[in-house]
């Protein structure tokens, strides 16, 4: 695992200057960095943040922010990368083998856009930031985040992903730019908001994906998420909380370990297996959902 705080970043560039040494937060003072920005990284297992500030050896004084989020696995970059893959695609590291085509999600990264650069380096989140955008600026932000990634191996994917089977030949299709990683109800509910409480009894020790497939001949799109829990007990009692929290009049149900249902925005479906549990909303039938749950390799 790579060490923010072992970074030696160029103390000059292109005209930009550190200010000093980095400023470092901690999980203790991350909300007096950014105040409620905070959560988004704790809840990815977050262990600290290096900050530093290049500034322009000209008037008007302009600087370029570099964060270096220190995660405790690369899954946890991943995941916050994967929050938004908007942005134009960036290899940072030509030594290294850019990542195959994925069926669930973009092999991408790094994305630039606006003077932003987002990356992910093993198990650091990068986010370089300019005040406006120049293609000089885009230059220096660019060289900064490949003395960076030069210290990262090849990149990977969570093994979560492999849940996921899509079929060519297949009526639906994985869209892959809305295909998220998480832990945490909170990041969930960035996603698809289910309910303020925690009805699926997410935390650390689960893995969640997120994603949406698209009916090829229609284009109208369904949700996805799976679930992993540590064991089938744990995932069954979110099965119970769930049916009882988002169906109040169906609880009759929770015992039912696969289930699709009409509600009010088409219909909902889940599926219990091992310590896994699967959840499809606005699929039009009742066969989209026995389609879509066919998908998934427990």
């Amino acid at each position: 695992m790579l060490k923010a705080d072992k970074l030696a970043l160029p103390e000059s560039i292109d005209g930009w200057k550190l200010t000093g040494p980095p400023q470092k937060v901690t999980r203790e003072t991350i909300f007096d960095y950014m105040d409620g920005g905070g959560e988004l990284y704790l809840a990815y297992r977050f262990n600290q943040l290096l900050v530093w500030h290049y500034q322009a050896q000209k008037e008007n004084e302009e600087e370029i922010l570099v964060e270096v989020y220190e995660m405790q696995h690369p899954d946890e970059a991943f995941g916050l990368l994967s929050l938004d893959w908007t942005g134009e695609a960036i290899r940072l590291n030509e030594k290294l083998s850019p990542l195959a085509e994925n069926p669930i999600c973009p092999p991408y990264t790094a994305l630039y856009g606006e003077g932003l650069l987002r990356a992910r380096v093993d198990n650091l989140y990068l986010r370089l930031l300019a005040p406006r955008e120049t293609a000089e600026i885009k230059e220096t932000i660019l060289k900064i985040g490949n003395t960076i990634a030069a210290r990262g191996s090849q990149p990977t994917t969570p093994e979560m992903l492999k849940v996921l089977k899509p079929k060519p030949s297949s009526g639906w299709q994985v869209k892959k730019d809305r295909t998220s990683y998480f832990h945490s109800h909170l990041i969930l509910n960035s996603l698809h908001y289910l309910s303020h409480e925690n009805i699926l009894l997410l935390g650390p020790d689960c893995e969640g994906l997120y994603t949406e497939w698209v009916r090829t001949k229609t284009g109208q799109a369904s949700r996805m998420m799976v679930i992993k829990y540590q064991d089938n007990q744990k995932a069954s009692q979110a099965l119970a909380d769930f049916v009882c929290a988002y169906l109040p009049d169906k609880a009759e149900l929770t015992g039912e370990p696969e289930k699709a249902i009409q509600v009010e925005d088409g219909w909902l479906g889940w599926k219990l297996a091992k310590n896994y549990l699967a959840l499809i909303f606005e699929a039009p039938d009742e066969i989209s959902v026995k389609e879509l749950f066919s998908r998934l390799i427990f």
